[in-house]
Order: C-alpha cells, then structure tokens, then sequence
C-alpha cells in the first residue's frame, strides 16, 4: 500500500499530468496542462478544500479532492473556473474551436460575467436558483481519478477510504458527488464503494453516502 500524500503547490503539475492520463478527452485537459494546474491549486487556497495523491515509484498513480461548501450556491465547479479564469480564456484563445464546447457554452453567462469584472473591475453576483431547503452542510467529492497504468491495483480503494477520513476529520457524514449518466463504468465503482444514485438530472446523476 503506498502513502498518501498531501498535495502541494510544487506538486501540482506532476498531479496535473496524471489528470490529463486519466481524462484525455475532457475540456479541462484541451484548455491546456496550466489551466489544469490552476484549477487544482484552487484545492490548496482555502481550509475547507483538500487535496492529495498516491505516488508509486515517483509516478502520481492516483488523485483526489474534496470540498465543504459554507452556503447555498458556493459550488466547486463555479470556484475552479474562477480561480483559472486566465488560463482558461488563454486555453480558448489557442483552440478557439472550444468556445463551442457543450461545457463551455453552459458558462456563457459565467464568462461574460467575468471579462466584465476584468475591464470594469465590478461583477454582479450569480443569480441563486430559488430553494427553500435549508443548506445542510455536506462534503463533496470534486475530483478524482487513476492513472491508466495503476487501475486496479487497488488505487481507487486506498483514495476512497483517504476521501472518508477526511470527512470524519471535518465532523461531516454527508457525502455528495456528482457523475455523468453515461459513465457508467465510474457510476458502478461508487455503487461498489457504497455510493448511491439521490438525484437523476438531465446528463448527470447525484450519488451520495453517509457515513
């Protein structure tokens, strides 16, 4: 079993390159390996953010991060992007075949919120959808992922269980993530890890666990 390590400034880019292995395709990767530092180092910026790897002979095998939102609309994906605005419009620039990307285009409104702060230095606040649950503080598994050449050999396993320490460590038992309907190999590795579908979506499903 190899250690868990807490991930560091000086690590990111060795924890991004293991991101990219893991989701060649996704629009984090195509933005480019300096947007994907910076999101992962909007882990490192706050107290209730946590982030680290597993490391097998200096290779990063394996990575995860959690997040505490405080309030209602404080979410994960909203907090990354802004933390990588830069280099996510620096990404564009180079391909800008992406401004028409599915998960691009659902942040129209984000980013055009965000290059009128950069020119005015004022933004408005996102609109908050209308709920009338109370918020009840949960932690969410943000990201996670193994490298090609360490799935399964137990890598996962050894993150998962990391993942839920550090629940336990923040006096949290709600656990929330979120998972495309269509990946379905991860969806029946949370079931195996005793997550559960809560919520069906348009394209994603919530899955939570207590514990």
């Amino acid at each position: 079993m190899s250690p868990i390590i807490p991930t560091e400034t000086g690590l990111l880019p060795e924890v991004a390159k293991c991101h990219n292995a893991c989701f060649p395709l996704s629009l984090s990767t195509r933005l480019g390996i300096n947007y994907v530092i910076k999101t992962l180092d909007w882990f490192l910026a706050g107290d209730e953010r946590f982030l680290y790897h597993i490391e097998v002979e200096g290779q990063v095998a394996g990575y995860c991060g959690g997040f505490i939102p405080q309030k209602k609309g404080d979410g994960s994906s909203s907090g990354m992007l802004q933390h990588g605005f830069s280099e996510a419009i620096k990404g564009l620039i180079k391909k800008p075949w992406l401004v028409f990307h599915p998960e691009v285009v659902q942040q129209y409104s984000f980013l055009a919120r965000n290059i009128k702060r950069k020119f005015t230095g004022k933004i408005n606040p996102a609109p908050v959808k209308g709920d009338e649950k109370p918020f009840k503080s949960y932690v969410g598994l943000v990201v996670i992922g193994v490298h090609p050449n360490f799935r399964g050999t137990g890598i996962a396993q050894q993150l998962m269980n990391e993942f839920e320490q550090r629940v336990k460590h923040f006096n949290q038992h709600d656990l929330v993530l979120t998972v495309k309907k269509n990946n379905t190999r991860a969806i029946k590795a949370y079931q195996n890890f005793g997550w559960n579908i809560a919520e069906e979506n348009k394209e994603t499903y919530l899955m939570r666990k207590v514990i």
